[in-house]
């Protein structure tokens, strides 16, 4: 039997073409996938971070701040008792998310030596906090608006 070596080299050259064009898309594909992957990983971080610590911190701040029926301190903030205990957990908890904030909150509010703050430190914190829930906030809805 007598094999043409032309005709096979020709077959064999369109199965690798074959084969690299398949194996590109698969290249490509995958690629898509793993930036999808990320991309949701990164919008459960966001979530979670809003979720579990930024929003609950800033809605603590904020009544802190604006709730009228408190006792006022020279601060200008009124942290009740349960909202010493949220912060501490939260912080506790969460402490990974953000360590020099943490800290600051960690000294500033938690520190039980002193009962009353400076006022610019206290706003401080508080206008830290309102910066990354925004940032985070933004970013994703970033992420969201694009998937």
């Amino acid at each position: 039997m007598i094999i043409d070596v032309g005709l096979a080299t020709l077959v064999l050259a369109c199965v690798t073409i074959v084969l690299a064009l398949f194996t590109q898309h698969h290249v490509k594909q995958t690629q898509r996938l793993a930036e999808e992957m990320q991309k949701d990983r990164r919008r459960q971080f966001l979530e979670n971070a809003l979720e579990k610590v930024y929003s609950p911190l800033f809605e603590i701040f904020r009544r802190a701040l604006i709730d009228i029926t408190r006792p006022r301190v020279a601060s200008g903030f009124s942290f009740t008792t349960d909202d010493i205990l949220d912060i501490g957990q939260i912080i506790e908890r969460y402490g990974h998310y953000d360590l020099s904030l943490f800290n600051k909150i960690r000294v500033i509010v938690l520190d039980p030596g002193k009962l009353e703050r400076q006022q610019a430190e206290m706003d401080g914190l508080y206008e830290e906090i309102m910066r990354a829930h925004q940032r985070l906030s933004a970013e994703l809805g970033a992420l969201v608006s694009i998937a």
